[in-house]
């Protein structure tokens, strides 16, 4: 665990947050925090945890003239250490409203000195509470990418992700507004690679190992076109990539807006299915209603690029008649469309 056991365990995590109560002893939250660093070990690797980890642990932690390398991983320890503190308290704040006993769920108050927050407040403070952990641990993965941490580089997610055309949360946040969130983009990772792979694959036929090749050479430097002016050839191979690139992530917010909940998505997104649900009547149906309007804007706009690809793939092998804007109605079928 990246926190002392004991009660210092607890000034660690007021520390970390400014919230949590110092005098609370560590073992009631001890469960909680080591969920949350299983949640932080599958997005970040177990590699780079145990890192921080075993600089913990060791002698050199928190020397009072660290050396550059045990000042970085000081560095990493507690930047680990602030979203892993957020998410395990907040966990920790849902089953702490009521005390449970052997004759039942009991609220206990001092009812001359304390008073229950109404609803919205509770309401507020998780909120705060969920936006702070999201925000930390954007902070943390980008910091790992600016330090280049070797455990990190090498991780799961981060070569998953380098292989892909849409390889990180800024190549996203140009085709949608992810408030420019590594974690959201890490989190939609796997549907990242199923839209490539599927929808992308499919829509590019045997242009598709074209393309990978080319980006596969862009993202290394290994490229035609790297080392002086690019051909027409790779000029061609840019335009459609661009295009793929605007269309990924299209497709993946439609799969995120459908399946996840509005605590995950970026804040920016649920603001603005709040404000219009609001506009709506504020209630569950209208917030449905507006996630429907959503998601069908967002299969329209990928539409209208994936008619931009076919123009380029006409472009690319004009005597093909594969690629039609409009499907061609035949009399002897039994059911034709315009």
């Amino acid at each position: 665990m990246l926190f002392n056991k004991d009660n210092n365990g607890a000034v660690e995590l007021r520390d970390r947050t400014g919230s949590y109560y110092a005098n609370n002893k560590f073992d009631r939250i001890g469960t909680d925090v080591m969920l949350a660093e299983r949640e932080m070990i599958k997005l970040v690797g177990q590699e780079v945890y145990d890192r921080a980890h075993d600089h913990y642990q060791g002698s050199e932690y928190q020397l009072e003239s660290p050396s550059a390398a045990q000042k970085l991983n000081d560095d990493l320890v507690l930047i680990l250490q602030i979203p892993i503190a957020y998410r395990a308290t907040y966990n920790y704040y849902q089953s702490n409203i009521v005390s449970h006993e052997d004759a039942g769920r009991k609220m206990k108050l001092d009812p001359e000195n304390e008073k229950m927050p109404w609803e919205w407040m509770l309401d507020r403070d998780d909120r705060a509470q969920v936006s702070k952990g999201n925000k930390t641990t954007d902070m943390l993965l980008s910091w790992l990418e600016e330090k280049s941490i070797p455990e990190w580089m090498d991780s799961e997610n981060r070569t998953t992700a380098r292989s892909l055309f849409v390889y990180n949360e800024e190549i996203f946040q140009d085709a949608y507004p992810i408030d420019q969130s590594p974690r959201f983009y890490f989190t939609t990772l796997a549907w990242n690679k199923e839209v490539q792979e599927r929808e992308i694959k499919k829509a590019l036929g045997a242009t598709y190992a074209d393309l990978l090749e080319y980006h596969i050479g862009f993202t290394t430097g290994s490229g035609s076109g790297m080392s002086g002016i690019p051909s027409e050839e790779d000029e061609e191979m840019e335009e459609l990539l661009k295009l793929v690139q605007k269309a990924i992530p299209l497709l993946v917010m439609v799969k995120a807006v459908k399946r996840l909940s509005l605590q995950v998505l970026p804040e920016g997104v649920v603001q603005q299915f709040m404000s219009e649900s609001q506009g709506r009547g504020a209630s569950q149906a209208a917030l449905l209603d507006v996630i429907k309007y959503q998601v069908k804007r967002l299969e329209d706009d990928a539409e209208d690029i994936f008619d931009d690809v076919k123009l380029w793939l006409q472009r690319a092998d004009p005597e093909s008649g594969e690629f039609q804007l409009l499907p061609k109605n035949e009399e002897s079928n039994k059911y034709f469309r315009t």
